[in-house]
């Protein structure tokens, strides 16, 4: 590894009082979004801690698409959960606790931490869509590892947005991935300082490993991990993320996504045909997800 990491750790905690803190109730997020058997009243009793989480639930359980011709809105919790679907609650519940940190003061560019969350979001839906289609040993953590992978671009915007920006209009300039211009201009590389941010953060240890190594296609290049199934899930998330970049999904800050390598379908055991159903799949579960995304930023 040729970046200091005490640089990283310096810049860490230089930015404690301005990094957004994970909201109080992350872990406990992570922890229930990670859990097949969590019970509906046990996500729900999470859930009444944070009133925008509570307000975005009911206001989809409202919404055309799951009203299904019924008149009488809904008003309670419960009701709203058991209409919408468990699964697709905790996913929302962490879609909002992650949009809290995304969001910034209104700069007038076309750029914004917005649509780096809604790139975020696209690579959530994907990586727990390839997840699933891949029977993933760790397909429970794919939403959160896909939503929060590039957590360090949000810190590197706080460190000094004018940096920030101007990084992402060289990216978009020269046709290259921001994680390109990161290395050859030997700027602050954001899958490692998300990496920091996220273990600062005391958060899941598969969201970590993810979020490091989501640039990193050489298994081999990857230090300290060992486990084949988090090298397998850190792999969908590297396939989630090219795929939104393809389908134009959100703006991470560039337009032009690496060029992926043969060898990970090969690792994935995806043929060249089975990784376009795979894009379709994708594709088809955005449009689901660019419902619930009008609601998330068109109403507070």
């Amino acid at each position: 590894m040729t970046e200091s990491l005490e640089e990283y750790h310096k810049v860490v905690e230089e930015l404690e009082d301005d990094l957004p803190s994970i909201p109080l109730i992350m872990d406990e997020l992570l922890r229930i979004v990670g859990d097949q058997d969590a019970a509906l009243f046990a996500v729900r009793d999470v859930l009444k801690l944070d009133k925008s989480i509570y307000s975005k639930i009911l206001r989809i359980a409202n919404s055309v698409a799951h009203r299904e011709g019924i008149v009488e809105r809904i008003s309670e919790l419960t009701e709203a959960m058991q209409r919408i679907g468990l699964e697709k609650v905790k996913r929302i519940a962490l879609k909002t606790s992650v949009f809290q940190v995304f969001q910034e003061e209104k700069n007038g560019l076309s750029y914004s931490l917005e649509s780096l969350w809604k790139h975020s979001v696209g690579v959530a839906m994907a990586s727990q869509t390839l997840a699933d289609a891949l029977e993933s040993q760790l397909g429970a953590h794919a939403y959160a590892c896909g939503l929060l992978h590039d957590i360090g671009k949000v810190a590197k915007f706080k460190v000094s947005s004018k940096s920030f920006f101007k990084e992402a209009r060289h990216s978009l300039k020269k046709k290259i991935s921001s994680h390109s211009t990161e290395t050859k201009r030997n700027f602050l590389k954001h899958d490692l300082l998300g990496a920091l941010v996220i273990q600062k953060w005391g958060l899941s240890e598969v969201v970590e490993n993810t979020t490091r190594w989501h640039h990193t296609p050489n298994r081999n290049d990857r230090s300290n991990m060992e486990d084949p199934p988090m090298h397998k899930l850190t792999d969908i998330v590297i396939l989630a993320n090219h795929y939104i970049h393809r389908l134009e999904f959100g703006n991470s800050g560039h337009q032009t996504p690496d060029r992926l390598p043969a060898d990970l379908l090969r690792r994935l055991r995806l043929s060249s045909d089975q990784a376009d159903d795979c894009l379709e799949k994708v594709r088809i579960a955005l449009k689901e997800e660019d419902n619930h995304l009008a609601i998330f930023l068109k109403i507070d």
